[in-house]
């Protein structure tokens, strides 16, 4: 392009697209002899002239729209029934089934190189609870959302599945519905509980208030007691409450002094000792 030529010295440009139905409209505006040069590609391609510069025709050809790729999940569990209920559910296209174990040795084997977005985990396994799995899962993936799943839902069970990591806690039989709103609840950052454990959640609140009572907790370090009974990491607590991971700590250490205790597992194991 020669300097002071016919399309200019450009010194600037920025760049407009516009989509009407099938017509896409690119105007390249720039510093120079020429103020604008406007490149359209319709339905009928045609070049026009106008004040100014010149209206070209391109080929130009239609973005692929990226397409969704859904989340990678494995089970936990050694019932046949539930492999091949999962795997006839993966038809529908909502996730991947990319691991099937029946023990819970095989899963700690295999899942921290799978790295799957979420794990369906049985709480009785041939092994090992499904729990304990669950918990060893998270210290080597703590990111990793688990959903359990049982056909014995006590309220034990249930706290002790949350204390361990779990972000979801399903009742068998389990429809194919619930099994796609948990894995898309649980890979979303949320939890996945069945209904049947809110008789659970309501004796939660009734044993926060045992543990605490006589204490005189703050309102804020009671909202923090909480959110270690969901399992929450100190990063999920301060952004559940608006605080920062600074302040979570001593809130936290205030709530250990006050309840005689040194760790979050002391506190858990005086709240599981009034269940």
């Amino acid at each position: 392009m020669g300097e002071g030529g016919e399309e200019g010295n450009l010194k600037a440009w920025s760049m407009m697209i516009a989509c009407d139905s099938a017509d896409y409209e690119v105007e390249l505006e720039c510093s120079g002899p020429r103020s604008a040069t406007t490149f359209r590609h319709g339905l009928e391609g045609d070049v026009e002239e106008r004040a100014g510069g010149r209206r070209f025709a391109l080929g130009v050809q239609e973005a692929p729209v990226p397409s969704f790729v859904s989340p990678s999940v494995a089970l936990v569990d050694d019932e046949e029934d539930l492999h091949c209920f999962l795997r006839e559910l993966e038809g529908s296209g909502h996730f991947r089934l990319t691991g099937s174990f029946y023990t819970g040795a095989t899963a700690l084997d295999h899942l921290p190189e799978q790295r799957p977005d979420a794990v369906i985990m049985d709480i009785r396994l041939p092994d090992l609870s499904g729990i304990d799995c669950a918990g060893k899962l998270k210290t080597v993936l703590p990111g990793l959302p688990i959903i359990m799943v049982t056909g014995y839902p006590d309220g034990r069970t249930f706290f002790r599945s949350l204390f361990a990591g779990a972000k979801g806690f399903l009742v068998k039989p389990v429809s194919p519905q619930e099994f796609l709103t948990a894995i898309d609840e649980v890979v979303n950052g949320d939890f996945a509980l069945a209904k049947q454990v809110v008789p659970f959640l309501v004796q939660l609140v009734r044993q926060v208030g045992q543990v605490t009572q006589g204490h005189r907790l703050s309102r804020r370090e009671e909202e923090i007691l909480a959110c270690l009974f969901e399992g929450m990491q100190d990063k999920e607590i301060a952004s559940a409450l608006g605080i920062g991971t600074a302040t979570v700590h001593t809130h936290m250490h205030r709530l250990f002094e006050k309840l005689g205790v040194h760790s979050r597992r002391n506190i858990i194991a005086k709240f599981l000792a009034l269940t």
